[in-house]
């Protein structure tokens, strides 16, 4: 199913483009500290007077300008691929199969289980993350860069986004578990265990990378409406030249929390990380689209069924000779016998 998905040209250049981009990532972490740790604060005259003072606009300091503490946006951003989509990349491989393994829970567990989440519905996902990540930032801000933070973020956004991916699994399986080939296999007496594996993960392969991709869609905009909230990935710290706030990890969504107030004065800072949010969700829906047009094609042959012509109408039709026939009367019916 994994080698089917790669013969998408879309889905293949989804995967060279996340693959590139944290590899470049750890490279110029690795190899380029002087490109992404370097400030302009102040630029200078041929006498050395200030002229212009940071933030610096994508015309004066190319490709993407400075934020107000004088870093250069692009490497910083590059610099935060790793970490945002790693970090998305994990959530997503937990919630896909926690959701995947509790989705096969007795169906009076199941009932309960929709019951608990039609009220946890009805409070919008953002705010549980933030009810239950504003006292992990408050201590990031006392300790700096901590792995403890990440690890209790990570923990919340799995759980954050878990019941829709339960319910939503098992919805399927559900309606999977409908068919009458599966009715027939029960009748035949195939155990659960046999039928979860010869039907049901068969069927639930084709779904579950989409559902992965959906998944990172939907993370890298639940980091995004955080971040209006000033929920960073990894922290935040204070920088003690500029008294500016910074991000930790320099997270995509991070970049957009810490200078939302900056659109007006500086909307490049703001405009820079959304630039690649808005590549990065261009590309995963291009990935899926490459799936389902795969999957479409694959199932379409597995099922295909050529029309075969009855054997009267395959013969050929042969024109009749009326002159052979004479027709009978009744009169000469009645002298025949």
């Amino acid at each position: 199913m994994i080698y089917r998905n790669f013969r998408s040209k879309r889905f293949l250049c989804g995967v060279l483009y996340f693959i590139g981009i944290v590899v470049i990532s750890y490279l110029i972490t690795w190899f380029g500290k002087d490109l992404y740790m370097s400030k302009t604060i102040w630029m200078r005259d041929t006498n050395g007077d200030v002229i212009a003072a940071a933030p610096f606009s994508p015309l004066t300091i190319p490709p993407l300008g400075t934020d107000r503490n004088g870093f250069n946006l692009f490497f910083q951003l590059l610099v935060g691929a790793k970490f945002t989509i790693l970090f998305v990349f994990g959530v997503c491989i937990v919630q896909v199969f926690l959701g995947t393994t509790l989705a096969h829970t007795p169906s009076i567990v199941q009932k309960n289980f929709r019951k608990i989440c039609k009220v946890y519905f009805f409070i919008p996902t953002v705010l549980w993350a933030i009810l239950w990540m504003f006292p992990i930032m408050l201590h990031s801000q006392l300790t700096g860069f901590n792995m403890d933070i990440i690890i209790k973020q990570f923990t919340v956004l799995c759980f954050a986004l878990l019941p829709a991916v339960i319910l939503y699994v098992n919805q399927e399986i559900n309606l999977f578990m409908k068919n009458e080939f599966v009715t027939t296999s029960k009748i035949l007496g195939a155990s659960k265990f046999r039928i979860i594996r010869k039907h049901i993960w068969l069927y639930l392969k084709e779904i579950l990378v989409v559902l992965f991709l959906q998944q990172f869609v939907q993370l890298f905009t639940l980091l995004i409406h955080l971040s209006f909230f000033g929920i960073l990935i990894g922290g935040r710290g204070v920088d003690y030249d500029t008294g500016k706030p910074y991000s930790l990890t320099n997270e995509w969504a991070g970049l957009i929390g810490l200078y939302k107030n900056e659109f007006l004065a500086a909307p490049w800072i703001v405009i820079a990380p959304l630039l690649f949010f808005t590549v990065s969700i261009f590309v995963l829906h291009m990935m899926i689209k490459g799936i389902k047009k795969e999957q479409g094609s694959s199932l379409y042959s597995m099922y295909k069924k050529t029309k075969k012509e009855p054997y009267e109408q395959r013969q050929k039709k042969k024109e009749i000779d009326k002159s052979l026939f004479i027709p009978v009367s009744s009169k000469s019916i009645e002298k025949g016998s």
